[in-house]
């Protein structure tokens, strides 16, 4: 794809829209509690969940790094950072998840109770929307590096 002048590869294109949902994902809904109509949601940048500052951090970095190789900066390794941020944002989530969605004591028993009064505890499309960046900026990274081979 041509743009201004500045080719560019459907690597970088799959990274940048990677770390633009990893931005976006951290607004959003991470988790949420509905019971009787009520909803009570977590975000990404409530206080408690430090995840979600560190997967804005890391969405950031793959835009920047995406948008380096768009203007021609030359970063050595390009797709293999694009790769390693898309695990590290994989590994965040799951991390707040195991650490904080699961075991964190509040946040199970408001789960246990929003589930035991006959409400739903799930997950909410803001993580979800990280999940998928995790793996379009791992997948960026990992066709960028096919493309340097061929």
């Amino acid at each position: 794809m041509n743009v201004a002048g500045k080719t560019l590869s459907i690597a970088t294109i799959v990274a940048a829209v990677g770390g633009v949902l990893a931005i976006i994902g951290v607004f959003l809904t991470w988790a949420t509690a509905t019971i009787g109509g009520q909803a009570n949601d977590l975000h990404g940048l409530d206080s408690g969940l430090n995840g979600g500052k560190v997967a804005l951090v890391l969405g950031i970095l793959v835009v920047l790094v995406a948008l380096a190789g768009i203007f021609n900066f030359r970063i050595p390794q390009t797709p293999i950072i694009l790769g390693v941020l898309g695990v590290l944002i994989l590994v965040v989530v799951a991390l707040v998840y195991f650490t904080s969605i699961l075991s964190d004591a509040s946040l199970k028993d408001t789960a246990d109770m929003v589930s035991a009064a006959g409400g739903t505890f799930g997950f909410g499309i803001g993580l979800i929307l990280e999940v998928v960046a995790g793996v379009l900026a791992l997948v960026g990274g990992g066709l960028g590096m096919m493309n340097r081979d061929a």
